[in-house]
């Protein structure tokens, strides 16, 4: 049996324990708990995970005083799923955490991408990530995807603001004209009525594109550059301020939740309550000590006028009522969903560079009751 083999074989035979043993659990217990990502270890996501998550998992236990123990079994780097296959794999039960990409599951997760559909709507991090977090436990339509998928949303993983990193100077936004963009998430309509080309391409080709002028820039957050050492070669940040991005979501699988003590089930859930805004601001922290390394090696960062930068969201297309009306027409809850995502935002302090809900058509007017 090989190192994958022994590896699978033994967390199956855990989570059989674990699903014999099923009813509420008593003093004494230890649940194991399979953490599947296609991230690699050492990614901003997954760090902040095993750093915060289990950390504010143990403390809700030990305040429970349910004696419950988690033995923790990390399945980074693919081991079990690819990037693209966590979803599946947490809903089949082959785990029973899963850090997921909302992006790349864009077709089972169709309101999950909400953040990346409406850019320059806050610069924090943990605004961002609290306005998510209460659509969960706002809007039961917000939780139907993950019904579908037979997952319970845990809390999610706000990334640092996106930003502009170009290898020319770039002082407004005709200077863009004739560029090519590179982004690795599905944010194209950012540049919508902008003078520059939208080119989506895996993160790991960012580097290649750059250095054979098939892009002349790029979107990214502060912590992919870093990560990819691309200061030297895109050494123009402009400051544009698209906003933090709700990119990853902590699921658990729906039948071993409920498998599990209420005791444990309701430390799940302070945890991840406790967790949202400490993993955005560790994320957020990541980014702007990033920063500093980058200007240290000669990164340029570059102010963008107000002026310039209202004119770039007055450019865009109406893409809260484009990604909403999307969504309806599948059968999900796109204008509720856009609404109470942008009022989230406002009660968290935020002050939208543009209120995208308002061009929703009007609600019909219901009929008086006779």
């Amino acid at each position: 049996m090989n190192k994958l083999s022994a590896w699978i074989a033994g967390t199956l035979v855990a989570a059989a324990i674990a699903v014999t043993a099923a009813g509420p659990a008593s003093a004494g217990i230890t649940e194991t708990f399979t953490v599947i990502s296609g991230l690699p270890g050492g990614h901003p996501a997954v760090r902040i995970f095993r750093e915060h998550f289990r950390k504010a998992l143990e403390q809700q236990l030990v305040v429970s005083g349910d004696g419950v123990k988690i033995e923790w079994r990390p399945a980074y780097d693919g081991i079990i799923a690819k990037y693209g296959d966590v979803l599946e794999a947490v809903a089949d039960g082959v785990g029973e955490i899963g850090i997921i990409a909302v992006d790349n599951e864009r077709r089972r997760l169709p309101l999950q991408d909400i953040s990346f559909q409406l850019p320059f709507v806050t610069t924090q991090c943990t605004i961002a990530a609290r306005a998510y977090h209460e659509l969960h436990k706002q809007k039961i339509s917000m939780n139907k995807p993950w019904q579908e998928m037979r997952q319970i949303y845990l809390a999610n993983i706000t990334t640092d603001g996106y930003g502009l990193f170009t290898g020319q100077k770039i002082k407004q936004i005709a200077d863009l004209r004739g560029l090519t963009l590179g982004m690795a998430v599905r944010i194209e309509s950012w540049l919508s009525g902008i003078a520059a080309t939208p080119f989506r391409l895996p993160l790991s080709q960012v580097a290649g594109s750059f250095e054979g002028d098939v892009i002349q820039g790029a979107i990214l957050p502060m912590t992919e550059i870093a990560e990819l050492s691309l200061e030297r070669q895109l050494s123009n940040y402009l400051l544009a301020e698209f906003g933090p991005q709700t990119a990853y979501v902590i699921t658990f699988n729906e039948r071993r939740f409920t498998d599990l003590s209420a005791e444990t089930r309701r430390a799940l859930l302070a945890a991840a309550d406790q967790f949202v805004p400490i993993g955005a601001q560790a994320y957020c922290d990541a980014g702007a000590n990033a920063l500093v390394d980058a200007q240290e090696r000669g990164v340029r960062t570059q102010r963008f006028y107000n002026s310039r930068r209202e004119q770039w969201v007055s450019a865009l297309p109406p893409l809260g009522e484009m990604w909403a009306s999307d969504r309806e027409a599948k059968g999900y809850a796109g204008n509720e969903i856009l609404i109470a995502y942008m009022e989230n935002l406002r009660a968290a302090g935020a002050t939208p560079k543009r209120d995208w809900e308002l061009d929703l058509p009007p609600a019909p007017e219901s009929e008086p009751k006779s």
